[in-house]
């Protein structure tokens, strides 16, 4: 499997999370000092926590994405290693965050990476958390929101793309939503959207998403219009 990377886009956002969250906790101890010393400059530790905190949780939210060892792109590649070169997969080059493109047309990808019990019942998701649970995970940008409508949108925007640039003709464009945790467990029921853990992905790919291959013409005129993989980076 050919792998393409926008390398300097991935390379921007994790410096803004490895800059970002710090300076934000930075920012927050100042403003606690602050109340502590001068009680009397109420306004600066008020500032000091929202600046504080948006700068925490911008942090956090590229942390997640391009700097953890499990962010998206690092495990969907894993998952898919083994494909021969007959496929491609694109992290950040295309409007999907993450496309496989192979003989038999285009998969978009939406990754999430939550554990525990998923649960999905006829595209309504939900996690079983306690309030206190359900807080942490909001402070440390980890709410599992809607998976399917993340996948509609994506594979939409894929199929105007294509459009615009293969004249009318028409690619198949499948949206996977797709959990990578060890300890993620799916409980899905009624989901328009096929789900699949990471463990079992390439397996899913061959057997349950297997699709008729493209003909030639249209694979060519497919392969002519996307960024070929040694642009990658």
């Amino acid at each position: 499997m050919k792998v393409v990377r926008n390398e300097p886009y991935m390379r921007r956002r994790a410096a803004i999370g490895n800059w970002a969250f710090p300076i934000g906790y930075i920012v927050l101890i100042l403003g606690l000092v602050t109340s502590l010393l001068y009680p009397q400059l109420s306004v600066l530790p008020v500032a000091a926590f929202f600046i504080g905190f948006s700068l925490t949780q911008i942090g956090i939210y590229y942390i997640h994405r391009f700097v953890r060892p499990d962010r998206p792109e690092a495990a969907l590649t894993q998952a898919l290693k083994g494909l021969d070169d007959r496929y491609t997969l694109y992290h950040y080059v295309l409007p999907a965050a993450h496309v496989l493109v192979g003989p038999d047309g285009v998969r978009t990808f939406v990754v999430k990476w939550q554990r525990g019990e998923i649960r999905c019942r006829n595209d309504r998701w939900s996690q079983p958390l306690n309030p206190l649970q359900r807080l942490l995970r909001w402070m440390a940008q980890d709410t599992l929101g809607n998976p399917t409508r993340e996948a509609l949108l994506e594979a939409e925007a894929m199929r105007r793309y294509l459009a615009r640039r293969l004249d009318g003709k028409e690619i198949p464009v499948r949206p996977l939503i797709v959990f990578t945790h060890p300890e993620a467990r799916l409980d899905i029921e009624g989901s328009r959207i096929p789900v699949v853990h990471a463990r079992k992905l390439k397996e899913w790919l061959r057997k349950e998403g297997r699709q008729n291959p493209l003909p030639r013409d249209l694979l060519e005129a497919l392969q002519n219009i996307l960024p070929a993989p040694d642009a990658a980076g």
